[in-house]
């Protein structure tokens, strides 16, 4: 490797973490383990539940479950929310996982016209982690929440 593209590579990395504090890729992993949780249970209820309510009926209760475990699992540790209206935050958390869920159950749904159930939901799943992790940290921080070790939002 030359210095001129050694430079380049570094400098590049440390754009990045520049760019993304490092308090908030922390987060993001720890949101990963939590939604690893949250997939199990989310894919164990949908294979036991799609050959006798199929795709949509399925997606639509294991999301909901998984869903419900990965607001109350990270809201506190992942999120640093201690705030008094945790009634509030779930609620609006609820509401937008009922439109994310039905969303995602109609895609569910439809790539199972043409793919295997279960290849369809895992297909689904990066969009899902993805919306999920930026509505929590918008939620969360418009509550008053800190990045994990890190200062008070603004």
């Amino acid at each position: 490797m030359s210095t001129k593209h050694a430079r380049t590579s570094a400098g590049s990395s440390n754009t990045l973490s520049a760019a993304i504090p490092s308090s908030r890729i922390v987060q993001l992993l720890k949101f990963a383990v939590v939604s690893g949780g949250g997939l199990a249970i989310d894919t164990l209820v949908f294979v036991v539940l799609e050959p006798r309510f199929g795709p949509f009926l399925a997606n639509l209760i294991s999301a909901g479950l998984a869903v419900t475990f990965v607001y109350f699992a990270s809201v506190q540790r992942v999120f640093r929310y201690h705030g008094s209206f945790m009634l509030a935050l779930f609620l609006a958390y609820l509401a937008y996982q009922a439109l994310g869920v039905t969303a995602s159950s109609a895609a569910v749904a439809w790539l199972s016209t043409m793919l295997v159930p279960i290849v369809a939901k895992i297909l689904i799943i990066p969009v899902t982690f993805v919306m999920n992790f930026l509505f929590m940290t918008w939620l969360t921080q418009r509550a008053g929440a800190r990045p994990s070790g890190g200062p008070p939002a603004p």
